[in-house]
């Protein structure tokens, strides 16, 4: 009788060992689990953290750029003439022959075509390299011609296909003003 309640408490003990052994692993890979959960956690955090820095320093920059550009205007360095209005259309930057253009990339002025940069305009009243600032539009650069762009109309490259210049959001008269500065004075 001894010996069976021996070798049951021995059966006992062996058992709660190995259901300890058990529960302590099944606790040691759920707090693995959550170690790496958190790791994860800390380097999507990191990796956040890092792209908001640099477009924080980005923001800084322009900010500190356009308080510059500010001054400048504020200081008489930097000077706006009232053209008056123009009526604005858009051309496309396709690299090929199309309705708007040869597609060659080049324009009148010898300038590679930018979108969002370069505008057509009649060269008797803005010639090549005139800067001009476009109301709702913002600041273009006069670096091509069009063979209907004459008088008081502009025309402005912009991003996409013929379908998207179609469809530019611009289409209309807007007052324009000629930009003059301390960066090569129109």
């Amino acid at each position: 009788m001894m010996q069976k309640v021996t070798l049951a408490l021995s059966c006992a003990a062996v058992g709660l060992a190995v259901f300890d052994m058990t529960v302590k692993d099944a606790r040691i890979h759920e707090l693995t689990e959550e170690r790496d959960i958190y790791a994860s956690r800390f380097q999507n955090w990191s990796e956040r953290a890092m792209r908001d820095e640099e477009a924080i320093s980005e923001r800084d920059d322009l900010l500190d750029k356009l308080l510059g550009e500010m001054d400048a205007v504020l200081n008489g360095e930097i000077k706006f003439e009232d053209s008056g209005e123009f009526h604005c259309t858009a051309y496309c930057t396709e690299n090929f022959p199309h309705e708007c253009g040869t597609g060659t990339g080049i324009t009148a002025s010898g300038e590679p075509v930018t979108a969002d940069w370069s505008v057509a305009a009649d060269e008797e009243i803005f010639p090549f390299g005139t800067v001009l600032y476009i109301e709702e539009v913002g600041l273009r650069v006069v670096q091509d011609r069009g063979a209907a762009v004459k008088g008081r109309r502009l025309d402005i490259a912009v991003a996409g296909t013929h379908e998207d210049a179609l469809k530019w959001d611009g289409y209309g008269n807007h007052r324009v003003w000629v930009v003059e500065g301390s960066d090569g004075d129109e």
